[in-house]
């Protein structure tokens, strides 16, 4: 790696050709990384997990995912370098110079590198009475430490190719407070910028649509605040940004059956863990180095023999045979708009166990209803948390670099600005109608189990 900013511009490694953004140039220093095997196990890791059970182009991983992440990382940095008003609105507290814009770049090509199969369906989910499963930001250090067969690892290319210290990586990955960390995630992130895009296009559908290159020609630092802002011209791309990531949301990432599998695996994991067929550490090391392909169905040679009752949802989920929606409810329901009973459902859905025993009590008087042999495992609730879909507290600190009559400029909050109905309220109404309570359950229950949906929504919220 020279002593110059030539990196952003120069292709002394070849070409990479991925879908949605063509012809990307490879430096050297970059081929070196997407080589190593801890990089190209990445191919094993699906972006959108059971996503292609109902989409069925959607198999792109997280690899080609990561590369996108780097070239919109380094459009943005060119931008940083040659336009003079973001040169002139630079701080010391708050610049980007040459080892920052190094490191950022490996931070967005590395920033996905501790993910493992259906990551996001598993980590932070207290599946018995903890997290099981550590965030896949958590994980960034242990992977940067693999070696490969030549003794070299990702942490070595990183000093020596790339002259950027390992440690200020993991960092800028997992620590919020990095002063970097939210060009790496938030709002403006160019890993947000790829994953709508991708994900819209391997999903065949029209909603990942944004108009990526006035977006990132908007961006300007915001010294004060640490951060990017925009200009007046950014407005309507991030409003496509956003919402794509509310169709996205709708459409796809929490489509009813992709949620479902979802569920599904979660169920079988959490009784694995309670009849304890497989222990935390089990389960951690069977996930953390295996494949999407594979993963599955070596959790399912773990269930065979054993008198596990969510066997048969594992096979299920691999004959790709889905529990059925009994009913669902948004939050705006009348039922639902009460602040005490919002905070039980968040309280449930953070609480397996709790949660369980309402599920097991449902069974307990379907059964009686039916006189069916219930095992535990046919009637799953799905509760939504009370994590926000965009990020709302960065949302709220967005701010508009205006230009006013006066010829001055200033930073306006993006809820002041005047210009743009995508305010900070109108997150919560999409999210009070995208959020659902649901419940699944075996297609043959479904017609006593719809009878009896006052009864289970009674004991859900009561």
């Amino acid at each position: 790696m020279t002593n110059t900013h030539d990196f952003l511009w120069r292709s002394d490694g070849g070409f990479i050709r991925i879908p949605v953004w063509g012809h990307i140039p490879l430096i050297k220093p970059l081929k070196r990384i997407i080589a190593h095997p801890t990089f190209f196990r990445l191919k094993g890791v699906k972006q959108l997990s059971f996503a292609h059970y109902v989409f069925p182009g959607a198999t792109h991983t997280r690899f080609e995912h990561s590369i996108g992440v780097y070239h919109l990382m380094k459009m943005i940095l060119q931008r940083v370098l040659s336009n003079p008003l973001t040169a002139s609105l630079q701080t010391q507290a708050f610049q980007f110079d040459e080892y920052s814009q190094r490191t950022l770049l490996v931070s967005s090509l590395l920033h996905d590198i501790g993910h493992y199969p259906h990551a996001h369906i598993l980590e932070k989910i207290p599946l018995s009475g903890s997290a099981v499963f550590d965030e896949h930001e958590h994980l960034v250090m242990e992977r940067l430490n693999d070696i490969d067969k030549t003794k070299v690892s990702l942490a070595d290319i990183i000093r020596d190719d790339w002259q950027v210290e390992p440690q200020d990586v993991v960092d800028l990955i997992s620590r919020k407070e990095h002063r970097h960390a939210k060009l790496i995630s938030g709002t403006l992130d160019p890993d947000k910028m790829d994953y709508l895009m991708r994900d819209a296009h391997h999903c065949s559908i029209p909603y990942g649509t944004i108009d990526i290159e006035r977006l990132v020609e908007s961006l300007v630092p915001d010294a004060e605040l640490g951060r990017f802002a925009i200009t007046e011209k950014g407005i309507a791309p991030l409003e496509s940004l956003m919402f794509a990531k509310y169709m996205m949301m709708r459409n796809v990432y929490w489509h009813h059956t992709v949620r479902t599998f979802s569920l599904m695996l979660q169920h079988v994991i959490q009784d694995a863990l309670q009849e304890s067929i497989l222990n935390a550490n089990q389960l951690r090391a069977l996930f953390y180095h295996n494949a999407d392909e594979r993963v599955l169905y070596d959790l399912q040679n773990r269930l065979t023999g054993k008198p596990s009752a969510s066997k048969a949802l594992i096979e299920a989920i691999l004959d790709r045979i889905p529990y059925k929606r009994v009913f669902e409810i948004n939050f705006n329901d009348h039922r639902l708009l009460n602040d005490e009973i919002q905070k039980k459902i968040h309280h449930l859905a953070n609480h397996p166990d709790e949660k369980r025993r309402i599920e097991l009590e449902i069974h307990s008087k379907i059964s009686q209803k039916t006189s069916k042999r219930l095992m535990g495992h046919e009637i799953i609730i799905d509760l939504p948390t009370k994590k926000h879909i965009f990020d709302y507290d960065d949302f709220c600190r967005l701010r508009v670099y205006q230009t006013h009559k006066q010829g001055n400029h200033s930073f306006v909050p993006f809820n002041d600005c005047g210009e743009s109905a995508f305010q900070s309220e109108f997150i919560h109404r999409f999210e009070m109608t995208t959020k659902k309570i649901r419940v699944v359950a075996r297609q043959d229950l479904l017609h006593v189990l719809k009878e009896s949906q006052e009864m289970i929504i009674g004991l859900i919220i009561s």
